[in-house]
């Protein structure tokens, strides 16, 4: 079997590894990380690139699979016309890395409110450390007045205090002390507490290895589309003439 994956760069580490070891012919995308914050502009992203997916006429793929879970309803109303569709029914990309979405909701109950890490999202995406602060702070410099960068740089800061802990996921397919640290020096300076979490790629394993089985991955036929559930199978499939 080929296999398309699509995937955000926070998995590039992992999706790598695990793709290089799997007994079916692996092709990767990798899409920049954050684009979960504008979900508009991610549906349309994946839009696209399914579609190039379908349009190819070597290497076409058995099935196109999104290494994304529901993603601020991101992935919604998404399909493909003569391709399965496969995407894990998570609510997003830690629930992955922590092995599954029951998982995830578990250690959300141990550590509310946490912002999560690991060695994907310090390398692909901001972290904010005082470092990182205070270069986008002389990136609104370049742009506006002292009083307008201030300002904004204390907007982009308020989310913080709504956090208690951060959280530092380890993962099997890579490991770096400098990551850990980084993520405890970023915990001390927000105020927050500092946890470390064993990651479990096993979810991201059976993923590459076609075991979509189980009730973990939606998969959607050609002609369906990706449909937010309320209940706890998060993702299901509907007729892509479907107004849901």
């Amino acid at each position: 079997m080929r296999i398309h994956f699509i995937a955000c760069s926070v998995f590039l580490r992992e999706l790598s590894f695990y793709a290089s070891t799997s007994p079916h012919i692996s092709d990767l995308t990798f899409i920049p990380q954050g684009l979960h914050d504008t979900p508009k502009i991610l549906n349309d992203t994946l839009a696209r690139e399914i579609a190039r997916v379908e349009a190819l006429k070597k290497n076409r793929p058995d099935a196109i699979v999104l290494l994304y879970g529901l993603c601020s309803n991101g992935v919604v109303g998404l399909g493909a016309q003569t391709i399965p569709l496969v995407i894990p029914r998570t609510d997003d990309c830690i629930a992955v890395f922590l092995g599954s979405q029951k998982r995830y909701l578990e250690l959300f109950e141990r550590y509310n409110p946490v912002y999560w890490l690991n060695n994907g999202w310090i390398e692909r995406a901001y972290t904010p450390t005082w470092e990182n602060r205070r270069e986008r702070y002389e990136e609104y410099l370049r742009d506006f007045d002292e009083d307008n960068a201030e300002y904004l740089i204390e907007q982009d800061d308020l989310w913080i205090k709504n956090y208690r802990y951060g959280a530092f996921i380890s993962s099997g397919a890579y490991e770096s002390p400098a990551y850990r640290e980084t993520a405890r020096h970023m915990a001390g300076q927000n105020g927050w507490d500092f946890a470390e979490v064993e990651g479990d790629n096993a979810m991201l394993e059976r993923l590459v290895c076609g075991r979509w089985d189980g009730g973990e991955f939606l998969v959607c036929a050609p002609g369906e589309k990706i449909a937010a559930s309320y209940d706890d199978r998060r993702l299901i499939a509907v007729s892509a003439d479907s107004t849901t």
